[in-house]
């Protein structure tokens, strides 16, 4: 075994890696998922991205993908996801074995930057951790006991689906109130614009020339660093949803170490000490002191990581079992 390749496909973009069985990133290629022009883009868009990577060494082994949803009990195919509904039903493993012919091996994204955390990351050394990834959506990987926790039909962890406000802001998943519509990255773009539209001063206004539709997370974030008070007041909301959630999940399983992930995590700084103050108010008094909160050290690259670790194991027990 010389290489394998980590593939993270998430709602806007699909990061891939080549990685050295040892753990050594080699290579690192991204392009758009696109699953919004149809479900042959999206796997066009996958395959020529596993192409270009496989095609960079001599003696890849094994490919691990993350994909943000739901997955079936056999870890083949994508029953759910609010952001790839093109890709719904499909057979991502066999389509990849079928394409490319080499083992292939399928987890939700962020089970799959749970364990790259736990493999290269912000989770070494700890035996109980949850991993939340703030992205386009939100998902949780659940370590307990040192293992991944999937749950009974693979879909532990659903962490962006917790109903946090009662008949509140619709979710793409279809219900109404959950994290991921307060604390996402599509949320807090989708917050600063409705703050806007009722008349706030912000500089996002110039930012975007006056075309609201344009206001993304990143815009938001640059925004709140040069100390705009719209663009501050929309991550602290979204901390104070966030918190709930996490507060919860303590209330529940006991966790005290949470990891923070996802491209919204690099805004970690200026949600920090809302987070961590929001939290302490919603636990037990027992925890408060107990709790860690913690950006990811991987930031973006967890998924490929842990998505690259699954390929390794697999692999591993593969050759072991022959």
């Amino acid at each position: 075994m010389k290489y394998i390749i980590g593939i993270d496909i998430g709602g806007t973009i699909i990061k891939g890696a080549l990685f050295t069985a040892e753990g050594n990133l080699v290579q690192a290629a991204s392009i758009e998922t696109q699953a919004y022009q149809g479900t042959e883009k999206a796997l066009k868009n996958l395959l020529s991205l596993v192409n270009s990577l496989k095609e960079k060494e001599r003696g890849c082994s094994a490919i691990g993908i993350g994909v943000a949803g739901v997955l079936d009990a056999k870890k083949e195919r994508l029953l759910q996801s609010p952001n790839l509904k093109n890709l719904e039903n499909i057979n991502l493993k066999r389509f990849l074995v079928e394409s490319v012919k080499l083992p292939a091996y399928l987890e939700n994204d962020a089970n799959a930057a749970a364990l790259g955390e736990k493999w290269a990351g912000a989770g070494r050394n700890i035996e109980n951790f949850l991993l939340i990834t703030l992205g386009t959506g939100i998902g949780g990987g659940l370590v307990l006991h040192g293992d991944l926790w999937s749950g009974e039909h693979g879909k532990a962890g659903e962490f962006g689906h917790m109903i946090v406000e009662q008949g509140g802001a619709a979710c793409a998943c279809g219900k109404k109130g959950c994290l991921e519509a307060y604390s996402s990255g599509e949320a807090i773009s989708r917050m600063a614009r409705e703050a806007l539209q009722s008349g706030a001063c912000s500089s996002l206004k110039n930012l975007s020339s006056g075309n609201y539709d344009i206001i993304d997370a990143e815009m938001v974030y640059h925004a709140a660093q040069n100390g705009d008070a719209v663009a501050v007041e929309v991550y602290k909301r979204a901390a104070q949803y966030l918190a709930i959630g996490i507060a919860n999940v303590n209330n529940l399983l006991d966790i005290h170490h949470i990891i923070i992930g996802g491209g919204v995590s690099k805004a970690f700084n200026l949600f920090a000490a809302v987070l961590i103050e929001e939290v302490k108010k919603q636990v037990f008094r027992i925890s408060q002191d107990r709790i860690m909160i913690v950006p990811s050290q991987l930031g973006s690259e967890a998924g490929i990581y842990g998505a690259a670790y699954l390929a390794l194991k697999n692999a591993i027990a593969a050759g072991a079992g022959n």
